[in-house]
């Protein structure tokens, strides 16, 4: 039964519970490149922080399990080997007035350094849950990274560093916010760098934080204007933040002055939520590989449940060998005093020579020695009767409190183990099933970023376009007012390649496409392969319009209409053809791509000799057609020769090739 303490510290519950926002938990994810170690260090400050904070002695080393007296603290650590890497995962629970906090801190090491991860959640559905001490704690004795090194103060950077800090806000592989905060003109930059760490210090692991000194900001302002900070202000950049990308303006959330003027205490809770809010918004998959870890231990603790409430059954014969050696050990060690009174019993004492009166009969004297002898044979029978039912019952002794313990074991309730087999077999079905929704999760979570991402650039082109069709509608309209407004829709140009075909095994099997200068050298059995993820064919239907565009561009050099690249001619093509829009074809790949030589290799794709003697040459140029998922998204590579032999040919026609973004997404 629950101790009242545990009662009353429970938190209390809802008729209906509400589903917690995901912003007001703690998440970190951390990696490091530190040499094997860094995980004792790591379970050092953990030990230290559960006996400090919460009074709780547990040997981190090895698996165990610990409880306060009153069962409202709880931590239990789990540690597991996988190929080269070995992994600890410590889950603390504390039940106080405010509800029950959940603390779960996993770590991996391997070779080439590692990852942690903490997550802090509560059970009251509306609870901030702040910054674990622990985590600070972990920043002292690790060198952990997100990109770059994470500080538990702002980091302070000068003109020299800010292409250190466009290189971070624009990595693809950051995970984190960046906040940056640049100084007012009257006010001491120490002073300013004091306010800094007070506001953010709820921030530490979960956000890089930099103050710019003051050329520093006046710099980055001149260098990135909207998307700069100005003074006396902070701000927000998101993970995937582009300082090239007009949507940065939005995304990228401002702190002002007026703002920072508040409470201080205020000021750092609202710098809190907007780090939280960005992370919620916008959140990033965790790598396959910390995925498959974090369910590894799921199911070694449902395993260890499923052997607390089921364990294995031990055969008699068993039982009584090991209950064999434990009385053979304790009697090496320290004689039991009830076998010695077994000993001094079976031992029958001498009969002492009884003198014979001369008034006493002896036939008196026979009587009492024949009954002496018979009780002696009788106590000799009852003490080996007691030691075969002490040994049968495997019991250390036979007094009172160890017959109460059997009796209290032989009328326990037994509970019906067919039933706790059934609750096992559904736990472990949901946890199955919370894994697979947990993914489906992730999934729709970033396909409903890239659509809020997608229609954001797509208002701003509609805003734009709109205003340059009222300029030149005006121009138009200084000359001619007939012909400014006489703009008839005559519907949208066809695709130059006719109707879609109905499966991607007919698409590649078309030989009417170098009737119109596209030239398959793709892998065909890629193609057909993509039957099995494009289950609705849009992605088909995208491919193919695509293509067009390619037709419709070479169609447009070939006349003499065009004379520029294919990503100019989706942005701003002669009137009348057909083309997708700009944002679904990439003139290129990044620096970082073209640079890694595993990369460079995965573009190294097939032309005829007749173009280059090797057969095969680097296509960089692409289209982007499709994204099934943030993982899985639809390219298309080809290498134009129209302006040399009139074709264009189509090397890869498939999933996304390796690049530091997926090399990120699948780690």
């Amino acid at each position: 039964m629950a101790s009242p303490a545990l009662i009353a510290n429970r938190p209390r519950m809802e008729q209906t519970p509400r589903p917690r926002p995901a912003h007001l938990d703690y998440e970190s994810f951390w990696t490091t490149e530190e040499q094997p170690g860094w995980l004792d260090r790591v379970l050092d400050q953990a030990a230290t922080w559960l006996r400090d904070r919460l009074h709780l002695d547990l040997d981190l080393s090895v698996d165990g399990e610990v409880r306060s007296p009153d069962h409202s603290k709880r931590a239990q650590a789990l540690h597991r080997t996988a190929s080269k890497s070995r992994g600890v995962r410590l889950r603390v629970r504390n039940t106080n007035r405010d509800g029950t906090f959940i603390v779960t801190v996993l770590a991996v090491e391997s070779l080439r350094g590692g990852w942690l991860q903490i997550t802090v959640t509560c059970s009251d559905p509306s609870r901030v849950v702040r910054k674990p001490a622990v985590a600070d704690q972990f920043l002292d004795v690790v060198e952990f990274a997100d990109v770059t090194a994470l500080r538990s103060q702002a980091e302070y950077t000068s003109v020299e560093g800010l292409e250190a800090l466009e290189a971070l806000i624009g990595s693809p592989d950051r995970r984190l916010p960046v906040i940056v905060a640049a100084p007012l003109d009257d006010v001491h930059f120490d002073s300013w760098n004091a306010l800094v760490d007070r506001w953010t210090t709820q921030t530490a692991g979960i956000a890089h934080v930099i103050s710019l000194a003051p050329p520093a900001a006046q710099e980055f302002a001149s260098r990135h204007r909207l998307h700069a900070v100005l003074p006396g202000t902070l701000r927000t950049y998101p993970a995937g933040a582009d300082l090239s990308d007009p949507l940065t303006a939005k995304t990228a959330r401002w702190l002002s002055h007026r703002s920072l003027a508040g409470d201080d205490k205020a000021v750092a809770k609202t710098i809190e939520s907007f780090v939280r809010q960005h992370a919620a918004s916008q959140p990033l998959s965790l790598p396959s590989a910390a995925r498959e870890w974090s369910r590894a231990f799921d199911r070694i603790a449902s395993g260890k449940l499923r052997a607390a409430v089921n364990p294995v059954p031990v055969s008699l014969s068993e039982r009584r060998e090991l209950f064999a050696t434990k009385r053979r050990e304790f009697a090496r060690s320290r004689q039991a005093p009830s076998l010695r009174r077994d000993e001094s019993a079976q031992t029958a004492p001498p009969i002492p020579e009884v003198a014979t009166a001369s008034e006493a009969p002896i036939q008196d004297i026979e009587h009492l020695r024949r009954e002496l002898t018979a009780s002696q044979s009788a106590l000799a029978a009852s003490t080996q009767s007691l030691r075969t039912v002490q040994e049968t019952l495997m019991l250390d002794g036979i007094d009172e409190e160890s017959l109460l313990e059997l009796l209290e074991l032989a009328t326990r309730t037994v509970p019906d183990q067919s039933a706790i087999d059934t609750l096992l077999d559904t736990n472990d079905s949901l946890q199955n099933r919370i894994e697979g929704l947990e993914e489906d999760v992730l999934t729709e979570r970033s396909d409903k970023i890239e659509a809020r991402k997608a229609l954001s650039r797509l208002e701003d082109d509609y805003g734009r376009a709109r205003r340059e069709i009222e300029y030149l509608r005006s121009k138009v309209a200084e000359h001619s007012p007939e012909a400014a407004y006489s703009f008839t829709d005559q519907g949208a140009p066809q695709n130059p390649l006719g109707e879609c075909p109905a499966t991607w095994e007919m698409l590649a099997d078309r030989r009417d496409l170098s009737d119109h200068g596209i030239i398959l050298t793709a892998s065909v059995k890629k193609i057909k392969d993509l039957e099995t993820v494009d289950a609705d064919g849009s992605a088909l239907t995208a491919a193919w319009d695509a293509l067009g565009t390619l037709a419709a561009y070479r169609n447009a050099v070939c006349a003499g209409t065009w004379d520029r690249d294919v990503h100019d001619f989706c942005e701003s093509g002669p009137l009348g053809q057909f083309r997708v829009p700009p944002n679904k074809h990439s003139r290129g790949e990044t620096g970082s791509t073209k640079q890694d030589n595993r990369y460079r290799k995965a573009r190294l794709l097939p032309v005829p000799s007749s173009v280059e003697e090797s057969g095969m040459v680097h296509m960089w140029a692409h289209f982007k057609p499709y994204m099934w998922t943030r993982e899985k998204r639809l390219r298309i590579h080809y290498y134009d020769q129209v302006t040399s032999d009139g074709a264009i040919y189509v090397g890869h026609v498939g999933e996304h090739l390796p690049s530091a973004s997926t090399t990120k997404l699948h780690r």
